[in-house]
């Protein structure tokens, strides 16, 4: 059973790359949400170890941090960057949800769920390369750059994907989901973050 669990874990991960419609329709199908978490969990954190020992690392932050006045231990840091990223899954994956409902698609939760989690797979892409950053000076960082990049548009092309196939949407539909999550969870904070630093420290 461990072996076949394995084998099966093998294909998708080969078919997200490879063929990844109908790889993520299957995934979708089969709901496997432990492999799924697993495979999200596995990328989230050697992405972060890249991203703490490789390319720029710390060190924007460590300048942020002594500007305002703050010091965090790396640790907290990395556990904190971890906790984010597994419960950040958890709320968009139900955004998305919710918006692919309104928008007339039929499908569960954890379905989706499973199908999204692999449509991270790709960002693990930018592991060896964010680290080569440290040792190849401007050309490193450049290519670090274009890579993540690259993977960054990759993975969204496969979220939006996941959730088509999830829920039996039309890709206009899914498209309009996944931009009208991003509105909700990304620009909004964001603006209303830009404008408490405005206030706070620039007496705007």
């Amino acid at each position: 059973m461990e072996e076949r669990t394995g084998d099966k874990l093998i294909e998708w991960l080969y078919g997200v790359l490879a063929r990844p419609v109908d790889t993520l329709n299957e995934i979708a199908r089969e709901k496997p949400v432990g492999l799924a978490f697993l495979v999200y969990l596995v990328v989230a954190i050697l992405v972060m170890a890249a991203n703490i020992f490789g390319g720029e690392g710390l060190a924007p932050l460590e300048e942020l941090m002594f500007e305002i006045g703050i010091a965090i231990p790396l640790s907290v840091i990395m556990v904190g960057g971890l906790l984010f990223a597994l419960v950040s899954i958890f709320v968009i994956a139900g955004f998305l949800h919710l918006l692919a409902r309104l928008f007339g698609g039929k499908g569960g939760y954890w379905n989706f769920f499973s199908a999204y989690a692999f449509a991270d797979f790709p960002m693990i892409i930018t592991v060896p390369f964010t680290l080569i950053a440290v040792f190849a000076g401007v050309i490193g960082s450049i290519l670090d750059g274009v890579i993540t990049f690259g993977a960054s548009i990759w993975t969204i092309v496969l979220q939006v994907i996941a959730l088509r196939e999830s829920y039996g949407l039309s890709t206009w539909a899914s498209i309009g989901a996944y931009v009208i999550q991003l509105i909700i969870i990304i620009v909004i904070p964001l603006a209303i973050a830009i404008a408490f630093v405005a206030v706070l420290f620039l007496g705007i």
